[in-house]
């Protein structure tokens, strides 16, 4: 607003605002804000009050009586007539410097009479809850409210609390949970001020649980008018909002609104523009995404429970999932080649479909992965088991190449109780099998023995002979994360006799990959037991297979092992070469884990060939990606580089 109002100043015309947002957003706060800031260029400063009391709109007559009023004319001199009021108000604002203040508009008709024709020097800020394009066409100026920016937010939430000490995560937390919207955060703040820190650990516990805790906090009735917008939508618009409150996860795109709402895309897109005239729905230009703000979602939802019932709401829910489901299938399968139980991935490979490329692939699970996990549960909660089971299953790739551990864990969680209540066998031997990969992944190896033994039984019980082979194999590579080597190539074993005599149960794309893994877990295997020459003989058989194959996680497990072989050998510069190649493998794979940890082994392997720049900047790019991660290991790769300082 200043930038602009210097420029109208410059140019020697009137300065117009129009500052629109929802209740609570600081539309009046930021005009007060502008006007402290000028006070000493202005003469007058004027109200104008667009909507009375019991909420109805104010008459044109009387709005230009309060601007007279604001100016200086008594009561008694007030024109009667809106016409005469109109010509008054331009001649006793020509050539005045004064700021007058709009407040809470409805439509454009009620500001045309307000703009002064002859007073360079005025400004006229608007405030409205609803973007009024028609206000642009008489040269006002758009200032849109929206989210307070996330530091922003913080610094008013440390502010309302009244304490300093109340730590960062928890005050970021707070921030997220009201949205980084102003009134949401006074009134959480208010709630929360000088409150022992065990009592804001139990405000935020009853938070997470359910966005809806926010209406219950003292003051909250406030909120009311933050959704009063919802009140003045035509009936499509009601239940556009209700429908769109369905969509599980912080955003989405036209094409999952255009499911939602049962429209095409190109009609889906104009309710959305609608409603983001009113500020209901934000649209994020960046990313072409769209989302609602927490507590209109909140609502909604209430106000679909109320006029649709669970019935519709299943329905619609039903909808947007399988749709969401379908999207993510041929994604998936551009990740890797391996097979997948499900009756869409059934439909999905008896229709021949070509995969989307991996990096397309990757690329669309970046934007969607949080969507998809929020199906997962979405799903579940309306009873449509086998949607949040194979959703599960088209996650799994993703949330493992990217080590999502907590959402992999929690949806995998939710999807294997869908297995059990719709008893589903087959859904239940692979997630089961993918949930015990995130706790192999993350150290836990009872427990994903316990997930592996689940899976195998599950498999033998249906004579599953996929299933068979993929628990042998991960059998043997929780065996070999415990050191026990033995019963780890007897597992491998079994895992290669299923193939071997499952020639006809087993498709030869996957008995090609089925061994192709099996022989790099037996060469990591040899690397534990120092056999260096066997582990590398090993993965040389099988890099062509996995460069070929675009598996390029697996094409980097193999230049991993190719390095520990090199460094075994006594060739650190070798090594490092190998490690290297893999750290690029893994970040084109957008693999941040993986690439940081062949990032420390490139970083040791070079200090150990003497390159001491070498292993500097890797141990630099690997602590950077370990603080980004959360990772402790960031502290070991700081110790490492603080060395590589003080031996310089």
């Amino acid at each position: 607003m200043n930038r602009v109002y210097g420029e109208c100043v410059d140019q020697g015309r009137s300065c117009l605002f129009y500052v629109h947002g929802l209740d609570g957003m600081g539309r009046m706060s930021l005009a007060g804000e502008f006007f402290h800031q000028h006070h000493s260029d202005f003469d007058a400063y004027v109200e104008v009050a667009a909507r009375q009391p019991n909420g109805r709109l104010t008459p044109a007559g009387e709005m230009l009586g309060q601007a007279l009023r604001g100016l200086g004319v008594p009561d008694t001199e007030l024109p009667v007539g809106l016409d005469d009021r109109a010509f008054a108000f331009q001649a006793r604002s020509a050539g005045r410097r004064f700021m007058m203040v709009v407040r809470d508009v409805a439509d454009v008709e009620q500001v045309t009479l307000l703009v002064p024709h002859s007073a360079p020097g005025a400004v006229v800020a608007v405030t409205g809850r609803a973007m009024l394009r028609g206000l642009l066409m008489h040269d006002f100026v758009d200032v849109p409210l929206g989210r307070l920016p996330r530091e922003d937010a913080k610094t008013l939430l440390t502010a309302s609390i009244g304490a300093d000490d109340v730590p960062t995560p928890v005050v970021d937390e707070l921030a997220a949970i009201c949205d980084d919207v102003p009134l949401l955060i006074r009134i959480l703040g208010a709630q929360l001020r000088h409150r022992a820190p065990s009592a804001i650990e139990r405000h935020l516990r009853q938070l997470r649980a359910s966005d809806a805790a926010l209406l219950e906090l003292e003051h909250a009735q406030r909120v009311g008018k933050f959704l009063e917008v919802t009140e003045s939508l035509v009936r499509e618009q009601q239940t556009a909002l209700r429908r769109l409150a369905l969509i599980p996860g912080p955003d989405f795109e036209v094409n999952a609104a255009a499911v939602a709402l049962d429209l095409s895309a190109d009609d889906a897109e104009q309710m959305l523009e609608a409603l983001a005239d009113k500020h209901l729905v934000i649209w994020d230009n960046s990313r072409d995404r769209y989302s609602l703000y927490r507590m209109v979602r909140t609502h909604a939802r209430r106000m679909a429970d109320k006029d649709d019932g669970p019935e519709m709401i299943k329905e619609i829910v039903g909808k947007i999932t399988a749709w969401t489901l379908r999207e993510a299938i041929p994604r998936d399968v551009g990740l890797a080649d391996r097979w997948r139980v499900g009756r869409e991935f059934e439909l999905f490979a008896a229709a021949n479909l070509r995969p989307v490329p991996r990096a397309a692939a990757t690329a669309w699970f970046d934007v969607e992965w949080k969507s998809l996990v929020a199906c997962v549960q979405a799903a579940h909660e309306q009873g449509l088991h086998d949607i949040a089971s194979q959703l599960c299953v088209a996650a799994f790739k993703y949330l493992h190449l990217h080590g999502h551990f907590d959402d992999w864990i929690d949806c995998h969680n939710l999807g294997v109780r869908s297995t059990e209540i719709s008893g589903d066998m087959a859904g239940r031997m692979q997630l089961t099998s993918q949930r015990g990969a995130a706790h192999l992944a993350l150290g836990n190896t009872k427990v994903a023995k316990q997930d592996f033994e689940a899976s195998w039984q599950a498999a033998t019980e249906i004579d599953h002979r996929l299933g068979l082979q993929s628990a042998w194999e991960w059998r043997g590579k929780t065996a070999a994360a415990e050191g026990d080597l033995d019963y780890a190539f007897h597992c491998f074993d079994e895992s290669d006799a299923v193939i071997e005599r499952s020639e006809q149960e087993i498709p030869p794309k996957q008995r090609t990959r089925m061994r192709a893994l099996l022989i790099l877990h037996r060469a990591r295997a040899w690397v534990k037991l120092k056999d260096w020459n066997r582990a590398v003989n090993a993965v040389s058989s099988i890099m062509e297979y996995f460069a070929a194959s675009g598996e390029t996680d697996n094409h980097a497990k193999c230049l991993l092992v190719l390095g520990d072989g090199a460094l075994g050998s006594d060739d650190p510069a070798k090594a490092a070469g190998y490690y290297g190649q893999a750290a690029a493998l893994f970040a084109r794979d957008q693999a941040p884990r993986a690439q940081a940890d062949a990032l420390h082994k490139s970083g040791l392997a070079q200090r150990a060939a003497g390159d001491s720049g070498g292993a500097s900047e890797a141990f630099r790019l690997a602590k950077e990606l370990f603080v980004r991660l959360g990772d402790r290991r960031a502290d070991v790769v700081d110790g490492l580089l603080r060395g590589q300082v003080n031996d310089r």
